[in-house]
């Protein structure tokens, strides 16, 4: 099989040394490779590839340099992502590159391995629970910088699965800027469509994942940045006009404006994060003065006046992520242990997890460093049913070093029910997933 990509082939063209490229096209026309390198093509041998065997390692571990060369390299195909599992990212900004693995947060024990190119303020990765190898497993949106003559940027929303060689890849037009901030993105649950507030259209834009194209989109300004997706129909706030809109998608993949409804108070103001119950049909967005709004979309808009469930804001620290489990049942959010936003560039460091009632915003548990057995809280998610909040973070120091664990805490009583460190990843991880459930 052949591994040669168009940006691999671009890339390596370009590398050629113009004294090279002159001196090959000196050469006689007889021979076929000076032919080839005097038009500028660059081929590379075929390096066939096996499934993992004797000899042939497969993850992390280290392949003993053998007789044979080149050395076999396999490619196997992917475990889909199971129910029971959350995806986690590398930890580190600003990288072109991140691992994605599966993970069992029960045992923190790493599985399939992906590598995304997202290139982008924060990384737009969803995760998605399969039932074969084929299934989509993982959709990053992607930006391939430009390397010299290699030609300008490549956006692309690329989805693996199967072998992670052939990945399904739509390149996205010149223009078009992919919001990253989480919640501002989604995958409609058919799998047909990912949707995404655009920033330089200052609206929404559609790409139809099969036919790997953008089939429309629409300027909305004012409104956004969010994309609450159920089936076709895409949910949003308009902030400066108290308004909650809907987006329809149509059968040719075209976004339309149906419906506006005036139901937000009149000291709403919004958030840069929000998060979606799939099942319940539930939007959480804490708003950036603590109020705590919990939309129902299942019987589409709102047509009364939503007013919030409660306020975040406490005393000593401040309010920063925030997520509700997909049953709509319960809503964790993270505290600081400084008035400043984490995101500040001298914001706090989190320090304790509160949850509470999706309904009522009645309290259920309060839990610290101390209760978790952390010494530091990089990233929360619920897993796929509800039933448990998995908290992601740094343990004690031992020996100068702290190995990251994963406890799981029940969402019904706010109890710990597992803790366990997180092994056969590659790079140090820093945020969990909750995988989506197609239909």
């Amino acid at each position: 099989m052949s591994v040669t990509s168009r940006r691999v082939v671009r890339g390596a063209a370009a590398t050629v040394p113009l004294a090279l490229v002159l001196s090959l096209s000196a050469c006689s026309s007889d021979d076929a490779g000076d032919q080839a390198s005097s038009a500028g093509a660059v081929t590379y041998p075929s390096v066939g590839y096996t499934a993992p065997g004797e000899g042939i390692s497969l993850g992390s571990d280290d392949q003993e340099i053998g007789a044979t060369i080149p050395e076999p390299l396999h490619v196997s195909e992917i475990e889909p992502i199971k129910p029971n599992e959350l995806l986690v990212v590398a930890d580190g900004f600003g990288k072109l590159e991140l691992g994605v693995n599966a993970i069992d947060p029960a045992t923190g024990v790493a599985g399939s391995r992906f590598v995304v190119g997202p290139g982008i303020w924060d990384p737009v990765i969803h995760g998605f629970v399969g039932e074969k190898p084929s299934d989509p497993a993982v959709l990053a949106a992607e930006v391939w910088r430009p390397r010299g003559s290699r030609g300008a940027a490549d956006f692309t929303v690329t989805t693996y699965s199967g072998n992670l060689l052939e990945p399904s890849e739509v390149l996205l037009p010149d223009y078009a800027r992919v919001h990253s901030r989480p919640g501002s993105s989604a995958v409609t649950s058919d799998g047909k469509y990912f949707v995404t507030w655009d920033d330089g259209l200052y609206g929404v834009r559609v790409v139809d994942l099969a036919a790997k194209k953008e089939t429309g989109a629409l300027q909305i300004v004012g409104c956004g940045p969010f994309t609450w997706v159920d089936g076709d129909e895409i949910y949003s706030v308009c902030e400066e006009t108290r308004e909650l809109i809907q987006i329809s998608i149509d059968d040719a993949g075209v976004p339309a404006e149906t419906r506006r409804t005036k139901v937000l108070p009149a000291d709403f103001v919004s958030a840069r994060e929000v998060s979606w119950a799939a099942e319940a049909k539930k939007a959480l967005l804490v708003c950036a003065n603590g109020d705590v709004y919990v939309f129902d979309f299942s019987n589409g808009l709102p047509t009364s006046e939503v007013s919030p469930i409660g306020n975040a804001g406490q005393d000593g620290g401040r309010f920063a992520g925030n997520v509700i489990d997909n049953t709509g049942t319960r809503i964790a959010i993270e505290y600081t242990d400084t008035e400043i936003h984490p995101d500040s560039a001298r914001g706090g460091d989190v320090v304790k997890i509160d949850l509470h009632d999706a309904s009522t915003f009645a309290p259920v548990k309060s839990v610290d460093l101390a209760a978790l057995g952390l010494t530091g809280i990089d990233s929360m998610a619920f897993s796929v049913d509800g039933r448990t909040l998995y908290v992601l973070g740094s343990g004690p120091e031992v020996d100068g070093e702290s190995k990251q664990k994963i406890v799981g805490i029940d969402s019904a009583s706010g109890n710990q029910i597992s803790a366990v460190d997180v092994t056969a990843t590659v790079d140090d991880v820093g945020t969990l997933l909750t995988p989506q459930v197609l239909e």
